[in-house]
């Protein structure tokens, strides 16, 4: 079996500390790889420094450049524009749901409040990736995704 990578981009490292620590729980043959800012995963990405990610989970509101920019340049890249993108946030607003899917994200995912919602989260994220299923983690009713448990 290949190793599965999933890059997250996210500027606070309590954030990356947790979801790294909640991937290896909810799958331990993945690869977590973090970058804390946009232009620095968009560079390694594009200078290949970082490996090509199965799946890029991409925080929203990050200082310098925002998340909406960073999906903007990888989406508009032919080597990265066929990686998966799910924009992650402690926001939850109908607005930036709808733009995550109208700018080219397979979803957007709100941060969840504690480490095992997030494992199980992860955890059906890392079947679909397996499976090849990723776009159907999206409801048929809404672009919004909070995953179910």
């Amino acid at each position: 079996m290949t190793i599965k990578r999933i890059l997250l981009i996210d500027d606070d490292a309590d954030d990356r500390e947790l979801f790294c620590e909640a991937l290896v729980k909810a799958a331990p043959d993945f690869m977590c790889l973090t970058a804390i800012d946009g232009r620095k995963a968009l560079s390694g990405l594009t200078s290949k420094a970082i490996e090509k990610p199965d799946l890029v989970f991409l925080d929203v509101n990050m200082p310098m450049v925002s998340g909406w920019k960073i999906l903007a340049a990888l989406k508009s890249d032919n080597e990265l524009k066929d990686i998966p993108v799910i924009m992650y946030s402690t926001s939850s607003f109908p607005e930036e749901v709808s733009r995550a899917t109208t700018c080219g994200a397979l979803c957007f995912f709100s941060k969840p409040n504690d480490f095992e919602e997030l494992t199980k989260s992860l955890k059906l994220v890392a079947a679909h990736l397996v499976a090849n299923t990723l776009p159907l983690l999206r409801h048929s009713s809404s672009v919004f995704v909070s995953l179910p448990v």
